[in-house]
């Protein structure tokens, strides 16, 4: 089974946008093999380390959407070229990781539309139900073996 690296990124004190560490949190109490898990306020450069050694790498935050609560999966490929240490992107981390360590893993961007972010807000219940999903997703995806983005897809799309 190859290693998944999950990055689960948001600020917990600006109310929806801590779906990414909320749902990084319920990922590892799984306690799941070959699973990697880091909960974060922000992608930050050294986390290319353990993406580098990555056979798989699942990014997990929080965007505006119509629908709080939907989840949408979406391929993450290297990008960008300049690198500022106060905004990474996950494609950014992906570059970052090639061009310094070799390797950079296939990954995926889940995300959750985000019903609040204003400062100081709880967490919504259909983003909480969000991070649950998402966790029975990853779940799913890395005990199927097949690691691919489609199965991902198919995962949280059941959930």
């Amino acid at each position: 089974m190859q290693r998944v690296l999950v990055i689960g990124y948001g600020n917990p004190y600006r109310g929806d946008d801590g779906f990414g560490p909320l749902a990084a949190r319920a990922i590892e109490a799984r306690g799941l093999d070959s699973v990697e898990v880091i909960a974060a306020r922000q992608l930050t450069p050294e986390m290319a380390i353990p993406l580098s050694c990555a056979g798989y790498a699942i990014f997990l935050d929080a965007a505006i959407g119509d629908r709080p609560g939907a989840l949408c999966v979406t391929p993450v490929e290297p990008c960008g070229s300049s690198v500022s240490s106060h905004h990474f992107e996950p494609g950014t981390l992906l570059a970052l990781a090639k061009s310094v360590f070799g390797h950079a893993p296939p990954a995926m961007l889940i995300t959750t539309a985000a019903a609040t972010l204003e400062q100081d807000a709880e967490i919504s219940i259909a983003v909480c139900e969000a991070a649950a999903r998402a966790a029975d997703a990853v779940a799913a995806f890395c005990s199927a073996g097949e690691l691919t983005g489609q199965r991902l897809r198919a995962a949280a799309s059941q959930r």
